[in-house]
């Protein structure tokens, strides 16, 4: 073999035993959105999405828009927000393109170092809805998932008599809960909340951790709402629950731009949506005065 067959030969073996090492180290790129929890992007998750969707925020127009498209779109994708030390909660967004609606979730995941309380919720649940303000394609780490709308049509239709209210267990604790706000507001001092009360609670939803009961003789709203799944006597024993009074009297608005950077008002149209599932779907409860 000449001297340059055998240089040439050499440095052929050298480029493939280079080219090989840069194959085996180099990192393989990432699927997009490969951080998405998979549990946001199957079907029977986003489809309960669009049913709470559909009876809390979905006005006319909104469901003309998606029925009248063959596909349903949405983006989901994962937030990295700062958290707390120790605090291994996962948040996300679910975007509704064709509606114009941002949906956070949260799966907490957390301890209450001061009350010796685990806050874990089983699924990810609704913690806030934002119409407006999206993007016009989907955002950088985003999966886009479409679904069938005729699929969705039809769960929908065939969800629409569903109504999961609590178990008894919810329902003694919700009772406790009503009677020791109502109490805090100073409304056990009226002679209106004397005797029994009929009130009618909303609809559970099991991608919503809240609960909406209407009181109608005292013209009152009243909201609840965790991290740790309501059915956890946790939430009511601890006082991790987030509650609030709304009297409709005095707490209700056309638009929260009326008192800006205040949640003490429903507007006008939240409180319709809130009334349409406590008293039409809802569930009629008597509510004892405490003894």
């Amino acid at each position: 073999m000449s001297r340059f067959k055998a240089c040439a030969a050499v440095l052929s073996l050298t480029l493939v035993v280079l080219l090989s090492a840069c194959q085996s180290v180099a990192p393989a790129k990432p699927a997009r959105a490969a951080s998405v929890p998979s549990e946001l992007v199957r079907q029977p998750y986003l489809f309960e999405i669009v049913r709470y969707l559909y009876r809390w925020q979905l006005d006319e127009a909104e469901v003309d828009r998606m029925v009248g498209a063959k596909k349903v779109v949405f983006w989901v994708r994962r937030l990295d927000l700062p958290l707390d030390p120790g605090d291994r909660s996962a948040v996300a967004e679910i975007l509704l393109p064709q509606v114009g609606l941002r949906v956070r979730v949260k799966k907490a995941d957390y301890r209450i170092e001061e009350l010796g309380t685990e806050v874990k919720s089983a699924n990810f649940r609704i913690t806030q809805v934002i119409r407006g303000d999206l993007p016009e394609g989907a955002p950088q780490g985003a999966e886009v998932v479409e679904v069938d709308m005729q699929e969705l049509r039809d769960y929908l239709f065939r969800t629409r008599a569903q109504h999961d209210y609590p178990d008894p267990a919810l329902v003694a604790r919700l009772q406790q809960a009503l009677r020791k706000e109502a109490s805090r507001e100073g409304i056990l001092a009226t002679n209106d909340f004397a005797g029994d009360k009929i009130v009618h609670i909303a609809p559970l939803s099991p991608v919503a951790n809240e609960i909406w009961v209407f009181w109608e003789a005292g013209r009152k709203l009243f909201s609840f709402a965790s991290d740790i799944d309501l059915a956890n006597p946790a939430v009511w024993e601890h006082e991790t629950l987030l509650a609030r009074i709304y009297d409709l009297d005095q707490q209700v608005v056309v638009s929260h731009e009326e008192a800006p950077g205040s949640n003490r008002f429903l507007t006008r149209y939240e409180v319709s949506r809130a009334l349409f599932n406590c008293v039409l779907f809802g569930q009629r409860l008597t509510v004892a005065p405490p003894k």
